[in-house]
């Protein structure tokens, strides 16, 4: 998720950028900027794409897929797919192993060699990835579930045993990276259900608010809204508290 933040935060400084030059830049200074991210020539390509799909003019650049119509994605979701984009074609350059050769790489890391587990991480990120696109519909963007089931891909293999069959290995790797990311999507769901519940909870504090000053016909207090919903004061401070600037009320 981090390599994801920074790269939306470069492509938002080279925006900004391109405003301040009037919505043009040359090609040269797009590879300049993105010197430190060391893109490919496909990946380049991506970014230049983008940024024209932003309205930002790249002099030089000539894409190979010719015209091409304004997406209807918000530009959130470009960045998301432009991302996603590029990771998958760096997926595709992971050269493939002999299912003999897979078993004996897993033997190898169950008995602790640090380069076979790497080895293996690298041929099963393409499933994390197939796996992460399978909730795209979900409240986690696609490319958070690859860096969970990438973090929970190195911990399976750390925690790797013997095995008697292939299969048995893939299985394990499979369930634990599906574990993963189901945890991390039940996680968000629970976070999204606390902030409506808080956001339920600050609508009626305020609407309790402004019926009590409409009878009172003045600024309620914390002890008279406590009278008043026969909640006590802590609780209502709390829920003040969450509400932080939106609430006006005397103490």
């Amino acid at each position: 998720m981090q390599e994801r933040i920074i790269f939306r935060e470069m492509l938002s400084e080279i925006k900004e950028l391109a405003d301040q030059k009037g919505g043009r830049m040359t090609l040269d200074e797009v590879k300049e900027f993105f010197a430190s991210a060391h893109l490919e020539e496909a990946q380049l390509a991506l970014v230049c794409e983008y940024l024209e799909e932003q309205k930002i003019q790249v002099e030089g650049f000539v894409s190979s897929k010719g015209p091409r119509e304004m997406p209807e994605e918000e530009p959130e979701e470009l960045t998301e797919n432009l991302y996603m984009e590029m990771y998958q074609e760096e997926l595709e350059e992971i050269s493939e192993v002999t299912e003999e050769e897979e078993e004996k790489l897993f033997l190898l890391a169950a008995a602790g060699d640090a380069a076979a587990r790497s080895r293996l991480a690298q041929l099963y990120l393409k499933m994390v990835c197939d796996m992460a696109r399978t909730y795209r519909y979900s409240s986690l963007p696609v490319s958070d579930l690859i860096q969970e089931g990438n973090v929970a891909l190195l911990l399976a293999l750390n925690d790797l045993e013997v095995m008697d069959r292939l299969q048995d290995y893939r299985e394990w790797l499979y369930r634990k990276v599906g574990e993963a990311m189901e945890d991390a999507l039940r996680e968000q769901n629970d976070l999204r259900d606390l902030d409506e519940q808080i956001a339920q909870r600050v609508n009626h504090l305020n609407e309790s608010i402004h019926n009590l000053e409409r009878d009172l016909e003045h600024k309620v207090s914390v002890a008279e809204l406590s009278a008043y919903l026969e909640m006590p004061m802590e609780e209502i401070r709390d829920i003040l508290r969450m509400a932080g600037d939106e609430i006006d009320i005397r103490g």
